[in-house]
């Protein structure tokens, strides 16, 4: 019997729940109806000011009105469009307490673990231990907030909670492919999902929730599967996913950002150890961009080499040609001024 009434009270909960749901809708409806009002007197105040400027020949501040109408259509035709897509949205009929009642009862013969809390008013269901392509994620829970329930249009009134975690190696807070700091992405059911609480059909909104849970989307992970475990940095030993490291060709390594850095002549990804900094100009550069000077035998990056010389090599040359030049040229005879 006490369970019973527990469930009636549940039942009211959800339907006061709904209430509040629809009221937010409405008022949604409102306040982007007011967002359609104002924008339509501020074209009105637009409209005054052009003709204002034609009639007193100002053609500057004419076109400067026009702009200004023409960035306010656009403005206008997006929050429009939205608006008709909220106001033809189906209506939603609200389900009779006794219709929430049976359908907590058809939850309670569904899931095996089903659980609700009426002083926190949550109502959750535990899935099982989750395995996709050979990793296994755990169970979850799937706690939905009935406080929260006039949120649905703005955020997911419901978490995703790992019970034994095993979250991605690159990020902590992604315990699913497709779930991140307990919110899911639901793809292409999120219509579907929110059509299912709008109407109160709980039992159908747990089950698409865990048929999302069940299955891998490798277009729209947060992280994918193939780097769960991540790949550890050759030379940190960090963990990093494959978009996040960097192939070093000369040792044929994988490295994280920290540890790699680019050819800046060629932009070829190298790590730290096979990086070269040029001593002229202090850059990094690959062994391919790299050559040494004919004289020191130095090695420099090619654009830091003139005629195969470095800088201080060719000065010392153009020094030392200087310098034969003036021991090579004659030494001019001095005339006597004494009469012969």
């Amino acid at each position: 019997m006490k369970k019973q009434k527990n469930l009636v009270k549940l039942a009211n909960c959800i339907l006061s729940a709904l209430l509040e749901l629809k009221k937010a809708r409405l008022k949604d409806i409102q306040s982007r109806l007011e967002d359609i009002g104002y924008r339509s007197s501020e074209a009105i105040k637009d409209s005054h000011r052009f003709f204002t400027s034609i009639e007193k020949s100002w053609f500057c501040a004419a076109q400067q009105t026009i702009d200004k109408i023409s960035r306010d259509m656009n403005d206008f035709s997006y929050h429009l469009g939205r608006f008709k897509e909220l106001i033809n949205r189906d209506e939603v009929c609200i389900p009779t307490l006794s219709d929430i009642v049976s359908e907590l009862l058809a939850m309670e013969q569904e899931f095996e673990k089903f659980n609700f809390n009426l002083a926190e008013k949550t109502i959750s269901v535990m899935t099982k231990s989750i395995v996709l392509e050979n990793v296994s994620f755990g169970p979850f829970e799937i706690q939905l907030h009935l406080n929260d329930f006039n949120k649905l249009y703005q955020d997911r009134p419901y978490s995703v909670i790992a019970l034994d975690p095993n979250p991605a190696a690159t990020d902590e807070d992604v315990t699913h492919p497709h779930v991140s700091h307990e919110k899911l992405c639901e793809g292409d059911g999120h219509t579907a999902i929110s059509k299912a609480l709008e109407q109160g059909r709980l039992c159908d909104f747990f089950t698409m929730v865990i048929g999302v849970l069940e299955n891998y989307n490798p277009s729209s992970p947060y992280v994918a599967i193939d780097d769960w475990e991540g790949r550890g940095c050759y030379d940190c030993g960090r963990s990093m996913s494959s978009e996040d490291s960097y192939y070093c060709e000369y040792c044929e390594n994988d490295f994280c950002d920290h540890c790699s850095t680019y050819c800046q002549k060629c932009d070829t990804t190298v790590c730290l150890g096979c990086a070269y900094e040029c001593p002229n100009c202090g850059q990094p550069v690959c062994n391919r961009c790299t050559a040494k000077c004919k004289d020191c035998e130095e090695v420099f990056c090619k654009d830091c080499l003139t005629d195969g010389l470095c800088q201080s090599c060719e000065e010392q040359r153009k020094e030392d040609e200087y310098g034969e030049e003036q021991e090579s040229e004659p030494i001019p005879s001095v005339q006597s001024d004494s009469v012969g």
